[in-house]
């Protein structure tokens, strides 16, 4: 028996027998040398699998040594058994891809380096102040037909309205941060019990507030005439305390000089 070896060719096995005379035919000179067969590199289709079309001269062993990957390995992705042929036009897998999301860049916070602007609201109530004591107490409602104002720093007036009976006041939205004066004015007949001008320093995003009180010009006569009634009162009492001191002490000055 003979010995030979077995080598694979195109995808078909051969037999060389030890003794067998082979012939080399000679290259010309100038002609070109024999290119291999082109690769087409494989990419991944939608479901992630690397697919390879078989092109003419392909071999189980040519395209495994091109993946990069055993003989073993590209027939048990495609189920290829011992003794199967492949054929030009087949689709064979190489091995399989999961696309990466990669996320989209964070956009960059924008840092404010100058200084902060801004709007905010200055909101003015006038209100009765019944007992006088320029302080909003329960039970004391606003106070219609009063005038009130806001004037910027360059004496610029940004708002001024007549006051109604809302009981939160009025409110002069939008105004630019900034120094203001906030003034009021209580309505005929009215005499005011604080003070009717207040500054008001307002940063953006500010919501200050400003209270006005007006009292009826007769409920201050009126407390003024109580005040003058009880100073007489005490005038008198005072003065009638100082006759019995002054009879007391005279009946006194007889007794002692009575022998």
């Amino acid at each position: 028996m003979r010995s030979g070896i077995v080598v694979g060719v195109g995808g078909a096995l051969l037999a060389l027998v030890v003794g067998l005379a082979l012939v080399i035919p000679e290259r010309t000179e100038g002609a070109p040398l024999l290119q291999p067969t082109p690769f087409l590199t494989p990419t991944p289709n939608s479901d992630g699998a690397i697919l390879y079309t078989v092109l003419d001269g392909d071999s189980l062993w040519r395209i495994a040594a091109i993946a990069e990957i055993s003989v073993e390995q590209l027939m048990a992705l495609n189920g290829i058994q011992s003794g199967d042929f492949i054929s030009p036009g087949m689709e064979l897998v190489l091995g399989s891809m999961v696309a990466t999301r990669v996320p989209p860049p964070s956009p960059t916070p924008t840092v404010q380096t100058g200084p902060l602007v801004g709007t905010g609201d200055i909101c003015v109530l006038l209100f009765n102040d019944g007992n006088g004591n320029a302080r909003l107490d329960d039970g004391e409602l606003p106070l219609p037909e009063g005038q009130v104002s806001v004037v910027d720093r360059d004496g610029k007036v940004q708002g001024e309205t007549t006051t109604d009976d809302n009981p939160d006041g009025f409110c002069f939205s939008d105004l630019e941060d900034g120094d203001y004066n906030v003034s009021g004015a209580v309505p005929p007949n009215y005499n005011p019990t604080t003070s009717m001008n207040v500054p008001v320093r307002l940063e953006p995003g500010d919501t200050k507030f400003v209270q006005f009180g007006g009292q009826p010009s007769g409920a201050i006569l009126q407390v003024r005439g109580s005040e003058s009634e009880g100073s007489t009162l005490l005038g008198v009492l005072g003065l009638s305390l100082l006759a019995a001191a002054g009879i007391v002490g005279f009946y006194a000055f007889r007794a002692g000089r009575t022998p």
